[in-house]
């Protein structure tokens, strides 16, 4: 019994991540810039720790009539595609049309039967767009460049290219968690300064997503 409550508390975990998607949404609405990515922050941790959990819980055994990988895309979506998009829409000016796109290719995306590879890799860009909407409104990119940027990103959704998925490739795997510490130290400081956040810290903060990059297309021709 105790085994199944642990299990069900993790899908219960999981699914706090649609509710902070529905609270997200209210502050946008309400033109709380700031707190609604706090919120979006706060589901973005749970998700770095729910399929850790999961396993450890053998969610698959103890409570086999819940679909945990079905519940972590949908509150996925919600918390990494539609309300960045929303939230960008609303404080970076991106066209209707613009948002519509990209809300299309993450859901091809995320329906994709190889979107998590059996290497475990993702399955195209991995619709970090919660991370691009931050960058995008802290260096002032304007509703053109925005659009631009959301646009390439878009296409590298559909495309069959590899990325780590940070808590499952195995190879590299400890210097990949390692290195995104600083990295989330350092959006947390972005979250409480935005556009006052010092230009050299910005920079910096590159040093996770050039590794990213880099690491995984090595990894890809290397695996």
């Amino acid at each position: 019994m105790l085994k199944k409550i642990r299990a069900y508390s993790v899908h219960l975990f999981t699914a706090a991540g649609a509710v902070l998607a529905f609270w997200s949404l209210i502050l946008i609405a309400r033109g709380d810039l700031q707190s609604s990515l706090f919120v979006i922050a706060v589901a973005v941790a749970i998700d770095s720790l729910d399929g850790t959990l999961a396993r450890a819980a053998d969610v698959q055994t103890y409570s086999p009539n819940i679909d945990g990988g079905q519940m972590d895309n949908i509150a996925d979506y919600l918390n990494w595609v539609f309300i960045p998009v929303f939230w960008a829409y609303q404080f970076l000016d991106l066209p209707f049309w613009a948002g519509s796109l990209v809300l299309l290719a993450s859901l091809f995306g995320f329906s994709h039967k190889q979107a998590k590879t059996e290497d475990h890799f993702f399955r195209g860009f991995p619709s970090y767009w919660n991370v691009v909407i931050l960058y995008l409104y802290i260096l002032d990119a304007g509703a053109v460049v925005s659009s631009a940027v959301v646009l390439i990103l878009a296409v590298l959704v559909l495309l069959p290219v590899k990325f780590i998925y940070p808590s499952r490739t195995p190879r590299w795997k400890k210097a990949t968690i390692i290195l995104s510490v600083p990295y989330a130290i350092m959006i947390f400081v972005m979250l409480v300064y935005l556009r006052e956040t010092p230009l050299w810290l910005i920079l910096i903060s590159f040093y996770y997503p050039v590794y990213y990059v880099v690491a995984s297309v090595y990894q890809s021709k290397n695996n």
